[in-house]
């Protein structure tokens, strides 16, 4: 039996997993094509902050896969509607280190954003991870959580995959913001269930439903708190060494998306 047809929905992570930065992987678009042509739901789910939904809808578009920006879930979004759905609002500023989808991100759902010495007085920091982060931007955010602000960070990633190899990624700048603060974050994207919830609700059912991703400790991790089943591709974060050595064990593992499909 083909591991395909033991699923009638996948959520699938995009870096490691569709694509290495701007690469595509091996038959990821081929694979995911051959999904829906099955009938297979598909929702890509997403801990990278620094884009929004719609650019990530561009960029599988580029490559050949077709997708609506509505299901595609980043820890952006999800950390906006977080704090629109548990947090007050109005008359509130918040201080944002990370790219300008983030910001839109935030400041849709009606905070004021704040920059220099108005962001040490903000009631809200919210981090995520982006390529032009600087000692200002990590002073003023630890600043404002020492002034009480309520501290975010969109996950706590340390890397990601790159041609290059791992670079640090949006939990190298939250640790570096909770030590100079002396607070801890509060994150939302996986392995944490608020990621996870967002990108339920937009399948009809969570019966037969796999996660796929390429990191232990968030797409797995993530996926069994969820209560989903767990298959780990090798053509991102994570190798077989390092899965004989985890305590968290997917139920899967595959080279990449196309094992899918295979006997």
């Amino acid at each position: 039996m083909k591991l395909v047809d033991l699923f009638d929905h996948f959520i699938i992570d995009l870096d490691g997993v569709v694509y290495v930065e701007n690469k595509p992987v091996t038959g990821a678009g081929e694979t995911i094509e051959t999904l829906r042509k099955l009938g297979k739901g598909i929702i890509f789910l997403t801990n990278d902050p620094r884009s929004s939904s719609r650019e990530y809808s561009d960029k599988l578009e580029r490559m050949g896969i077709s997708v609506t920006t509505n299901h595609v879930v980043t820890s952006g979004m999800a950390i906006a509607q977080h704090i629109k759905e548990n947090y007050e609002l109005d008359g509130k500023k918040a201080y944002v280190v990370g790219t300008d989808a983030l910001k839109e991100e935030i400041r849709g759902i009606g905070l004021k954003l704040c920059e220099g010495e108005e962001a040490k007085f903000a009631d809200y920091v919210v981090v995520g991870g982006h390529q032009e982060v600087n000692y200002q931007e990590i002073k003023l955010a630890a600043m404002a959580v020492r002034n009480g602000a309520k501290f975010f960070g969109t996950n706590r990633d340390p890397v990601f995959p790159t041609p290059e190899g791992l670079v640090p990624a949006t939990g190298a700048l939250l640790a570096a913001i909770e030590v100079a603060s002396g607070r801890k974050a509060i994150t939302v994207g996986k392995p944490e269930s608020i990621m996870f919830d967002v990108a339920k609700k937009l399948l009809p059912s969570t019966k037969r439903t796999a996660i796929i991703g390429d990191r232990l400790d968030t797409d797995i991790l993530g996926g069994k708190r969820a209560g989903l089943a767990t298959i780990l591709v090798l053509s991102g974060s994570t190798t077989e060494d390092e899965i004989s050595r985890s305590e968290v064990k997917p139920d899967y593992v595959i080279n990449n998306l196309e094992d899918l499909l295979k006997e």
